[in-house]
């Protein structure tokens, strides 16, 4: 990683709120994992199965959780590597580039959109009649605003995102490059031989501390809102149907796809390319596994894999026998060989 900064060791230290094993004023230079580290760098071990490894590394210091008592090396003990990585990562890292705050001489906003302060509209970006962008929000290259859409404070929407009409955007809410929300959800009716689109009159409600991933689309509702709730976080290419509810800190994966008027609880987590089926819902803390599809309710807490998706302890269990399936069928055939065999001879006795 090329370093933006460099530190002090007891710096880090400080920064993190660990405990320093070594000396306060070596300087750290970089961050990069053990394998990779070169002199001056900081590495981490947030496993302990990988300790041996801290006997090769070249890292000047290294991250480590309480459990691993002595280093070759300086190091800073941690309560939470995985937060501590993330304040010193935060420290190295280059500057993100944004436009500056104002309007771009290409941007189009109109005259009755309001922009708080220190708001940053790139080039061509169009924000339309109504809408209200909240302080220190940025919009990058090509972002479009719909109308009497509101965004909050301190957001950041990456190259062309599209936010259409009568959305509700919180603050802190980060959405990446062609991510699409309140696009209409996928409805028709079948009548006179003719596929007749459901309108979708509804809007999009995103909370505070929301991230969005590239290309990942949230559908408005037919009426009401679909549902993004505070803290969530949604990978690249989900899919979210119209009236969805997304509970607060719930994680979906890459090629999420969620059905329509589907209600996921709190801190619920969706493995890569899981399908959850229409009018569901999975309670509080719910965890589906990678390439599942849940088809029912799903209880507080249950973890769940399979297609469909069923228990976690079963699926294993299912799949543990499943193994040993292609021994059970050669042990079949072999019973059945016998018992024809057995069968044959009582049916025809030899002499004496």
């Amino acid at each position: 990683m090329s370093a933006a900064a460099s530190a002090t060791l007891s710096e880090l230290a400080d920064l993190v709120g660990g405990t320093l094993r070594g000396p306060g004023d070596l300087r750290i230079t970089g961050v990069a994992p053990l394998r990779a580290a070169e002199p001056g760098d900081i590495a981490w071990l947030s496993d302990t199965r990988y300790a041996a490894r801290l006997a090769e590394t070249q890292a000047a210091a290294v991250l480590v959780p309480a459990s691993v008592e002595k280093t070759p090396q300086a190091a800073i003990v941690c309560a939470s590597v995985d937060h501590a990585l993330a304040l010193v990562m935060n420290h190295f890292a280059p500057p993100v580039p944004h436009p500056p705050a104002g309007v771009d001489p290409t941007a189009r906003v109109a005259a009755d959109a309001v922009l708080g302060a220190d708001v940053a509209v790139g080039p061509y970006a169009v924000v339309e009649p109504g809408a209200r962008i909240g302080d220190g929000t940025i919009l990058d290259a090509g972002v479009y605003v719909g109308a009497d859409t509101i965004v909050g404070a301190h957001c950041r929407f990456w190259p062309y995102v599209v936010v259409r009409e009568r959305c509700r955007i919180g603050d802190r809410v980060v959405i990446h490059p062609h991510a699409v929300i309140g696009a209409d959800g996928f409805g028709y009716y079948l009548h006179q031989g003719r596929h007749r689109r459901v309108p979708h009159i509804g809007g999009v409600v995103i909370g505070n501390d929301v991230e969005i991933g590239a290309a990942a689309c949230v559908d408005r509702s037919k009426t009401g809102n679909t549902v993004i709730d505070e803290g969530a976080k949604i990978d690249n290419l989900v899919q979210v149907a119209h009236n969805v509810a997304v509970g607060a800190h719930s994680v979906l994966c890459a090629q999420v796809g969620v059905a329509g008027s589907a209600r996921l609880g709190k801190y619920v987590v969706l493995g890569g390319h899981v399908g959850i089926r229409d009018n569901i819902t999975l309670a509080d803390g719910v965890q589906v596994a990678a390439c599942s599809c849940v088809p029912q309710d799903v209880e507080a807490g249950v973890k769940m894999a399979g297609l469909p998706a069923i228990e976690f302890r079963q699926y294993l269990r299912e799949h543990a026998s499943l193994r040993k399936l292609p021994d059970v069928v050669a042990q079949l055939r072999e019973l059945t060989k016998r018992v024809e065999e057995l069968e044959a001879a009582a049916n025809h006795p030899t002499d004496g």
